[in-house]
């Protein structure tokens, strides 16, 4: 019976870790976090600003609560300070500590910021401002993360790749009603996080169906639109 089937299915812990993309204020973490039953604790380590090299200590606290998954999403804030070999480097150290904690890492590529070009396309730019230079495109910390989740053998969630495909398909205007506050262009609100989360929720079940168990039968009510 089905009550049988649910008992079966033991509790499981999957920790969050990343930047404001996936952090509660701005980014796709609560939204995700909803969609996930009783059975599943999502803990949100993400944190505005952060890069990989910057939340290493946050790593250490959330392997204490020894989650059974770990989803790493970093690349905004890092292309800003080292270039994407030290990514990989500080990435793969992250790997290797989920590892030994007893967690499976699952490497996930940093959703796209919603820049368009004049053809209505999204576009991966190297930004110049005073405050940083930017050491390479989001494109490139993306392709660096899918290197190293191919050379370790782990599963991947090419969020990049296929946010940018829908924000390509629903276009700028539409695109745009994600948008935490006006014009920015890199955060979420409330609409932005549930459409990046079924994006990641397609990915998951494609690379760790395991996972899907613990999704809740049916979209929340509140969530939509």
């Amino acid at each position: 019976s089905l009550a049988v089937c649910e008992a079966k299915v033991k509790a499981v812990t999957i920790g969050l870790i990343g930047d404001s993309t996936v952090a509660v204020q701005s980014g796709w973490g609560p939204a995700f976090t909803k969609r996930f039953d009783a059975q599943a604790k999502i803990v949100n380590y993400a944190k505005n600003g952060a890069t990989l090299k910057a939340l290493s200590g946050k790593l250490d606290e959330l392997l204490q609560l020894q989650p059974d998954y770990v989803l790493i999403q970093f690349g905004h804030n890092d292309q800003k300070r080292y270039d994407t070999q030290v990514y990989k480097t500080h990435l793969q150290s992250y790997v290797d500590r989920i590892q030994k904690g007893g967690g499976k890492p699952i490497i996930v590529s940093s959703v796209t910021r919603r820049s368009f070009d004049e053809n209505g396309r999204i576009v991966s730019n190297l930004v110049r401002n005073e405050k940083y230079s930017y050491k390479a495109t989001l494109t490139d910390y993306a392709k660096a993360a899918e290197a190293l989740a191919r050379e370790l053998n782990l599963p991947f969630l090419d969020l990049y790749r296929v946010s940018i495909a829908h924000h390509n398909e629903i276009g700028r205007e539409e695109s745009m009603t994600y948008n935490f506050k006006e014009g920015d262009k890199t955060h979420f609100n409330r609409k932005g996080a549930e459409a990046i989360t079924d994006l990641i929720i397609e990915e998951l079940k494609n690379t760790i169906p395991k996972v899907i168990v613990y999704l809740k039968r049916s979209k929340p009510a509140d969530s939509i639109p």
